[in-house]
């Protein structure tokens, strides 16, 4: 028997797409999972996994066992709530993910569906990699990063921390994004963007300043 125990904090869509994932990856009985939010209604269900509170009684259930994911797609509420926090994060990765053996990955990251990681490619913490995403060779993902689904990044890529990859954005070899910037769906990177800045287009160009 599983004895294993898991808090998704998030109860929303990307919460659901984690649930999911950590029931076909079969290493958590879904008996054993519960969620946290500070929004959601207590008792409320998502695919038969229920929420048990928000995010004050985290501490709790980490003394009784339970591990913990965020699933949480903004950056910053990722972000904020691992700082606040100190607790025991897994990976949470569909058995359908590709994934070389030479590759590197933290803790607390989220790698969906039908992804493909190549080899020397480096994953920090708190990192969502969604369906059908291709990080090429020796990149770079830092802390609290987020790729949407159907991107590909060549290889040599490097995100800084907090940077957001739309839908199906995708950058040329070796190009830097900096930290906290935003890459807008079908975007394609030619070369390197600053931090705190929206930037869209084939080619890439910033569009406007984030206030930090």
């Amino acid at each position: 028997m599983n004895k294993n125990k898991l808090v998704i904090i998030g109860a929303g869509d990307l919460g659901k797409v984690v649930l999911d994932t950590v029931l076909q990856a079969n290493t958590y009985e879904l008996k054993n999972i519960v969620f946290l939010d500070d929004v959601v209604e207590r008792d409320t269900e998502f695919l038969g996994a229920k929420v048990v509170g928000g995010l004050d009684e985290a501490n709790k259930f980490k003394s009784h066992g339970y591990k913990f994911i965020i699933a949480i797609s903004n950056n910053k509420i990722r972000k904020k709530i691992a700082d606040e926090l100190t607790l025991p994060y897994i990976n949470v990765i569909h058995p359908n993910a590709t994934i070389s053996a030479n590759s590197s990955y933290g803790v607390g990251n989220i790698i969906l569906a039908n992804s493909t990681i190549d080899p020397d490619v480096k994953i920090n913490n708190l990192v969502i990699i969604n369906k059908n995403s291709s990080i090429g060779h020796d990149s770079v993902l830092e802390d609290y990063t987020q790729v949407s689904p159907g991107c590909a990044l060549g290889g040599y890529t490097y995100l800084k921390e907090s940077v957001f990859l739309g839908l199906g954005a995708n950058t040329l070899p070796k190009v830097n994004i900096g930290e906290c910037t935003t890459v807008g769906a079908g975007s394609t990177v030619t070369k390197d963007i600053e931090s705190n800045v929206v930037a869209i287009g084939s080619p890439c160009k910033k569009v406007k300043s984030i206030g930090v």
